[in-house]
């Protein structure tokens, strides 16, 4: 979606606000070591850097608890062990590697552009501004319709998943269908690394209580006052339609109860819920919503995380807007929301550069792809890297890729809008959690 945020200064005054003291669920700490030969099968493989895998064994030993059979490798093993032009294929060569040796199905990085490197693709339908753009379906579309190792460089330029406007793809071997669920942990320090894998562990620990959790919030307005109707609401409603046993809260512009400050969404989030709906316009650091009259309604911001107060009854967030989850930024209001302590949301899905609507020109669009992830959940899938990857598999067998095509028309945007479909979280994350175990 193309935007412009009017930057306002907010003051957010709470009374009476106590910081939980409770503390982290915390594991005792084994020492373990999986021992691995080629008759092992594992489910999720945990990429990340040795500076932060002191944080990861609970990690480990929870998904094994719940049946998710798991093993980590170091990126400084990878690096040792592949092959690749940069490091960013070695890994996606381990990766391919994992699956035909292990047949995994989730791959979980963990770490910012300094431990784990990010690729940037090149499609660019308007002459988009930047240019290129984080992609991490890079990783997980791990073979082209051959079956052959996707490089997403056909021409063996270095610049990868070319496709400039008003040209035929350059590089045009790429299918962009997932062959794996792939979500990042954008931990910058161990730290940060302690309190998600914590999260992880109280989310998925317990059956969560349909008190909050079959709660839905949904935020919304007019998005583009050229287009008739207020696209966010006529949004986050067909989410709600799909989402039959789960209680609506809407606030949006029509109904008065999206205020300018975004109060509202705080509240309610501390309220509890399951799902967390904003469609709208964003920046890296905020998403906001409009009025009929183009002026910004309402905000949520980086700088509101600090009142979300809502620990244990964290929501799987969908960001719709510019940017939301360019997780290259530190300000990423995505990552922000998900490394919350005490509060905010248990994964963050979102676009990384420019989310165009399908309504803007008749195609599939960021709107396609948030409504077929609430499709997925009321379906019965409730793993969020499964829902994550039959999402774009599906939104791929709806809008084909004609890589022969000018970047100009709608595949091109298709294209665009999965590789920068991001999940900031666990791919193998079970939604609600699991079962109490006897």
């Amino acid at each position: 979606m193309k935007k412009t945020l009017i930057s306002i200064s907010i003051i957010v005054l709470l009374l009476g606000v106590v910081i939980p003291v409770s503390s982290d669920i915390s594991l005792e700490k084994n020492s373990f070591q999986i021992k691995i030969n080629q008759d092992d099968d594992f489910d999720l493989i945990i990429i990340t850097n040795a500076y932060l895998i002191s944080e990861l064994e609970p990690l480990v030993q929870h998904k094994n608890k719940y049946g998710i059979h798991t093993m980590i490798k170091t990126t400084e093993e990878i690096y040792q062990e592949y092959q690749g032009r940069d490091d960013a294929e070695k890994i996606k060569y381990f990766i391919k590697d994992a699956k035909e040796t292990w047949n995994i199905s989730y791959v979980m990085l963990i770490g910012d552009q300094r431990f784990i490197p990010f690729r940037k693709s090149n499609v660019m339908p308007f002459d988009d501004i930047p240019y290129d753009f984080l992609s991490e379906l890079y990783y997980a579309d791990i073979y082209d319709s051959n079956g052959n190792f996707s490089s997403w460089d056909s021409d063996d330029d270095e610049i990868y998943c070319e496709w400039y406007n008003g040209s035929k793809a350059e590089d045009n071997q790429q299918d962009l269908v997932p062959d794996v669920a792939i979500g990042r942990l954008v931990c910058f320090t161990p730290d940060e690394a302690h309190v998600i894998v914590n999260k992880i562990i109280e989310y998925e620990g317990h059956p969560a209580d349909p008190s909050w959790f079959n709660n839905i919030v949904v935020a919304g307005g007019e998005t583009f006052v050229e287009y008739e109707g207020f696209e966010g609401e006529i949004m986050t409603q067909n989410a709600i339609d799909v989402m039959k046993d789960f209680n609506p809260i809407k606030l949006w512009i029509s109904n008065g109860e999206l205020d300018r400050l975004g109060i509202n969404i705080i509240r309610s989030i501390n309220r509890g819920c399951g799902f967390l709906y904003l469609a709208g316009h964003g920046n890296t650091h905020s998403w906001a919503t409009l009025s009929q009259e183009g002026e910004t309604a309402s905000i949520f911001t980086i700088f509101h995380l600090p009142f979300l107060f809502n620990k244990g009854e964290y929501p799987v967030c969908i960001l719709s807007g510019c940017h939301v989850c360019k997780f290259s930024k530190a300000s990423c209001i995505g990552w922000q929301l998900t490394k919350k302590q005490y509060g905010g949301s248990i994964a963050t899905i979102g676009p990384t550069s420019i989310g165009y609507c399908g309504f803007e020109w008749g195609g599939g669009g960021i709107d396609w792809l948030e409504l077929q992830f609430f499709k997925e959940y009321a379906n019965g899938t409730h793993i969020i890297g499964d829902i994550w990857k039959d999402s774009i598999t599906k939104y791929l067998d709806s809008y084909p890729i004609d890589w022969d095509l000018p970047a100009y028309l709608n595949c091109a945007i298709d294209a665009k809008m999965v590789q920068e479909w991001v999940l900031l979280g666990d791919p193998s994350l079970m939604i609600g959690g699991y079962p109490s175990l006897l």
